[in-house]
């Protein structure tokens, strides 16, 4: 407004100086105050004109990362093999087992992996039952059980009756795995081959009374000689008898198409017999031994997708 204000000429009048220097000191007066006056405004800002300064910068970005995905809908689908990484149990098996050599070592199972398991064994299987810590697992076990005594022996009591091993498994429930441990008390037979026939024919009969059962073929853990002799073992109860009961357990496995656990191996020293700290008697194990076996058993197990088709790749 300055710029633009022109005061009107003052035509003089008469020729004294006190008539003009009254009127240049009132322009004057009027210039300063015209030019004080748009300045006025600006002195105090308003508390509005300070708050949009306060407001973070990044929020006005956010809109743009919500609407981001949106561009983009199809660049990232859901993974069609997810089902196939997340087997039973923490198993990461993929692919069909092989029944010609061992279970080899998985992701550790937990506790309720035996909630629809059976057990079926002699003296050693029910210490494994007692001392191990296992819990959920039913167990068709006995003092002296041999696998000639699956057909005969009354050994398993269900529903208020006693029943074979063989009876129990038809009548029972179904299970969902199965582990076989036999063979302590069949050392004094000579020779495998009764061992060998009588075994896979117990084999076809679980597998027909138990058809969606994982069924794991236990091998034989070997004996300490020394403790043996000193607590007047039979004879026949060493390890070359044991060897030669093993030598059976793979071409079962392979034949009657069940998965063989290498519990041998897990039990055993290095000089492949029961260590001495591990037995009180020579054949049965201490408590700690028998929870070896039980972690043994967890870190070893097969996926029924796995196992299944094997079986149908057998066929």
């Amino acid at each position: 407004m300055s710029q633009s204000y022109h005061p009107k000429r003052v035509k003089k009048r008469g020729k004294g100086p006190g008539v003009t220097l009254p009127l240049l000191v009132a322009a004057a007066v009027v210039c300063v105050c015209l030019l004080l006056i748009p300045s006025a405004g600006k002195s105090a800002p308003p508390a509005a004109d300070v708050t949009p300064n306060t407001v973070p910068t990044a929020s006005p970005s956010a809109p743009v990362v919500e609407s981001a995905p949106q561009s983009t809908p199809t660049s990232t689908p859901e993974p069609e093999a997810t089902p196939t990484t997340t087997p039973e149990a923490g198993n990461t098996q993929t692919t069909a087992f092989s029944f010609t050599q061992p279970v080899p070592q998985s992701d550790p199972v937990d506790m309720d992996y035996f909630s629809d398991a059976l057990f079926i064994g002699d003296s050693r299987t029910d210490g494994l039952q007692i001392y191990s810590g296992i819990k959920g697992a039913t167990f068709y076990c006995y003092k002296g059980l041999n696998i000639f005594d699956m057909s005969k022996r009354q050994v398993v009591e269900m529903n208020g009756g006693k029943y074979t091993v063989v009876e129990a498994l038809q009548r029972g429930p179904q299970y969902k795995k199965i582990y076989i441990s036999l063979g302590i008390n069949e050392l004094g037979y000579p020779g495998t081959d009764s061992f060998y026939k009588a075994f896979k024919s117990f084999l076809e009969e679980v597998k027909a009374a138990q058809p969606d059962a994982i069924i794991y073929l236990q091998n034989l853990v070997p004996v300490n000689p020394e403790i043996c002799a000193q607590k007047n073992q039979p004879s026949y109860v060493n390890n070359d008898r044991v060897a030669d009961f093993n030598s059976v357990f793979p071409k079962l496995a392979e034949e009657c198409q069940v998965a063989l656990v290498d519990v041998k191996s897990a039990l055993s020293d290095a000089n492949g017999i029961l260590p001495a700290e591990a037995t009180v008697d020579g054949v049965h194990y201490t408590k700690a031994w028998y929870q070896k076996w039980l972690e043994y058993l967890m870190c070893h197990t097969v996926t029924p997708e796995a196992y299944q088709a094997a079986q149908t790749a057998a066929q």
